[in-house]
């Protein structure tokens, strides 16, 4: 029989690292949401954003491309694209080469987003590093790191069941 002291240590364990992720979920949230409120007098959310920065960097890739590299489903790329297209800041072209593929490339009228997300990036800053050191902060960034390369080393390996 297990020491009981042995058993609270290890429930104990548990239950701080099962917190721990709880809690990095939660900052991912919590980011997501401030990082919207802070943008929307723009009229953009973060997954806007996110999927400009992903268009721009990959500038006349195919919509299904795109989906891959955002990580979403066609459909749901398909309704962002529509979403961004409507504002202007978008475009899709249909492939000289290929009828059935449409290209989506980043419009000149992203420009001005492009000074407001550098500002609200500060201000989400600020508020989410505030009582942290500089050294806080770089362990954090190490720690969260490291936890970043397990789980793709684990994802890739196929053991996701962390054995």
């Amino acid at each position: 029989m297990a020491n009981p002291s042995q058993t609270d240590a290890h429930e104990q364990r548990l239950n701080v690292r099962a917190d721990a992720l709880y809690r990095v979920h939660e900052v991912s949230r919590l980011i997501s949401s401030h990082f919207d409120q802070l943008v929307a007098e723009h009229g953009i959310t973060r997954a806007q954003w996110t999927a400009i920065m992903h268009i721009s960097q990959n500038s006349g890739a195919s919509q299904s491309q795109m989906a891959e590299i955002m990580q979403m489903g066609r459909a749901a790329a398909g309704k962002m694209f529509d979403r961004l297209e409507e504002k202007g800041w978008i475009e899709r072209r249909d492939d000289p080469d290929d009828s059935r593929l449409r290209r989506v490339y980043a419009r000149n009228e992203i420009a001005p987003l492009q000074d407001v997300i550098p500002d609200a990036a500060a201000k989400l800053y600020d508020v989410f590093y505030a009582g942290l050191s500089d050294q806080q902060v770089n362990e954090l960034h190490h720690t969260l790191t490291t936890m970043i390369d397990n789980a793709r080393s684990s994802v890739r390996q196929g053991a996701v069941d962390g054995s």
